[in-house]
């Protein structure tokens, strides 16, 4: 691959990961299985993040889901309750041969409830990817999200109240188990 061709698919692989994001915010799960290799890996087993329910979790949490159906289904089942904005900086890329590449992005992710307006946390990572050129365009292998930083915001919004009630018997007040998070 010569200089121009290296500038090229660095481009290409910078748009993908910002197509990912505009993805999964969107909820253009079409489009997002589309920055997907066939069979990627989608590791979330470090950091913090939101379950399916709503509540939240830290540390070792889990999944890795392989397989470009099964990482969208995912994502779409963890975004069910949620709205998202996700930001993505400094994209650093390395080119192990033409058709194989890896990269770190650092990320920022802002999820508030349904109601677009009720904050639930915020969160800053990184991904740490690996690119393969398939199917006639750069798409992502295997990548494993990181986070360094979760801040809880303290509101609660009444889905969660209402989840939280059902499995743990709390009402009107945050469950005392999980900082208010249900289990």
């Amino acid at each position: 691959m010569d200089s121009l061709e290296r500038l090229l698919a660095l481009e290409e692989i910078r748009q993908l990961k910002h197509r990912y994001f505009r993805f999964v915010d969107t909820r253009d799960y079409e489009g997002l299985a589309q920055v997907f290799c066939k069979e990627a890996v989608f590791d979330c087993t470090e950091g913090s993040g939101v379950t399916p329910e709503g509540g939240s979790f830290v540390g070792k949490v889990g999944p890795v889901t392989r397989g470009r159906e099964a990482i969208v289904h995912w994502i779409r089942t963890a975004m069910a309750q949620i709205t998202s904005v996700h930001h993505g900086h400094g994209h650093e890329v390395t080119f192990d041969s033409d058709t194989e590449a890896r990269g770190i992005v650092a990320m920022e992710d802002y999820l508030n409830a349904l109601d677009r307006q009720t904050p639930l946390w915020q969160g800053a990572g990184h991904y740490h990817e690996r690119y393969r050129y398939e199917d006639g365009a750069w798409r992502i292998a295997e990548t494993k999200l990181t986070r360094l930083l979760r801040v809880e915001v303290q509101a609660k919004p009444k889905a969660l109240r209402s989840s939280c009630r059902r499995r743990c018997g709390y009402s009107r007040r945050w469950c005392s188990r999980r900082a208010g998070w249900p289990a």
